[in-house]
């Protein structure tokens, strides 16, 4: 598995394109450990459990709004064919498109009755014949091996082992998928009749678990939270009513599942972040006139859009350094000096 970082604290500050109420979080700040993932279950287990399907508001009317073609808002995004088709349709006797458990039921214990089956963070439109091609399957890299999937004839990048029970979805939604699975293992703990989800590093362990997890912390790495994800947790905030924290704070999966265990998480708090080449200490966080950086040698450095667009770059002195941010329009960007590489919050 191909890892694009290597960092002993990667610290991202969480940011969205849309207003979100800053202390949401604030429960969790300066826990570590334990401690940190039982605060954040705490703060995102309150929410409206909502009904499948139903004549009020159902997780049909919330994935019209939350997973919509930007391009066409009549539309909604299908999460295996990278296509979008008409979103008020639904269903439509199998000619529409129908709901993907990304934690899928049989390897959680539970159906679609309101509650856990309902949570809109874990359902996404998907194609009906994907759907059940996916079926349990449990995500992981296959490389070369199993077979490509086609819709309508053809590629779409989703790849599957069916003897091997292994389905790796196409790179563009694998960091949306790996933090959907990452929000149920911390949502679900087991509490009254809920399930606990438990992801595993081991395929096919039984029970509720999915894995394989050095896998999903890969893909989340690799493709970073974008605009269109961060619109669908303020959609889902808006009308089921919590969030999903590993698309606010990105770095949450080093202080829950990394190296970073130990260290008590305050988004608003420089932290020292390195790789093998250079260690930066960053702040503020988020970013808003300036982002101040110290660097223990002079390198350059550039920040770039998440599609590649190189919007600053510069010299690094040895020292404290400040880099004016103001021009840049607030959303998620990529700070890279040589090998090191780093996703940052600009928020104006």
């Amino acid at each position: 598995m191909k890892k694009i970082l290597t960092v002993a604290v990667l610290f991202i500050a969480a940011a969205s394109l849309q207003a979100q109420p800053l202390p949401y979080y604030q429960d969790a700040y300066n826990e570590s450990g334990e401690d940190l993932r039982e605060a954040l279950y705490d703060i995102i287990k309150v929410h409206t459990r909502l009904s499948y399907s139903s004549s009020s508001t159902d997780t049909w009317d919330v994935l019209k709004v939350s997973d919509k073609d930007t391009t066409n808002t009549s539309n909604v995004c299908l999460i295996y064919a990278g296509v979008s088709v008409d979103g008020p349709q639904e269903y439509n006797n199998g000619q529409g498109w129908n709901r993907e458990h990304v934690w899928p039921q049989s390897l959680g214990g539970f159906n679609t009755s309101v509650g856990v089956g309902t949570d809109v963070h874990n359902l996404k439109p998907a194609d009906g014949g994907l759907n059940s091609l996916r079926s349990n399957h449990e995500y992981d890299d296959l490389g070369t091996t199993g077979s490509g999937v086609n819709y309508n004839g053809s590629a779409t990048g989703n790849r599957i082992n069916g003897s091997a029970g292994l389905f790796e979805p196409r790179d563009k939604v694998k960091g949306d998928l790996a933090r959907i699975i990452l929000y149920m293992d911390l949502r679900y703990e087991g509490a009254g009749t809920e399930p606990d989800l438990v992801v595993r590093e081991a395929l096919n362990s039984g029970g509720t678990t999915h894995a394989v997890l050095s896998t999903l912390i890969d893909w989340h790495w690799a493709d970073p939270v974008d605009s269109f994800e961060m619109n669908r947790n303020s959609v889902i905030h808006t009308m089921q009513g919590n969030r999903n924290p590993f698309i606010d704070h990105p770095e949450l999966v080093h202080y829950i599942y990394g190296d970073s265990t130990n260290v008590a998480w305050n988004p608003f708090m420089a932290v020292e972040t390195s790789s093998e080449h250079l260690n930066l200490l960053l702040g503020p966080i988020p970013a808003d006139t300036f982002l101040n950086i110290t660097a223990p040698t002079p390198a350059s450095f550039s920040i770039t859009s998440l599609t590649g667009e190189r919007l600053l770059e510069g010299k690094l002195n040895s020292g404290e350094n400040r880099i004016p941010v103001a021009s840049i329009p607030a959303g998620s960007y990529i700070l890279q000096s040589g090998e090191f590489r780093e996703q940052i919050i600009i928020s104006h």
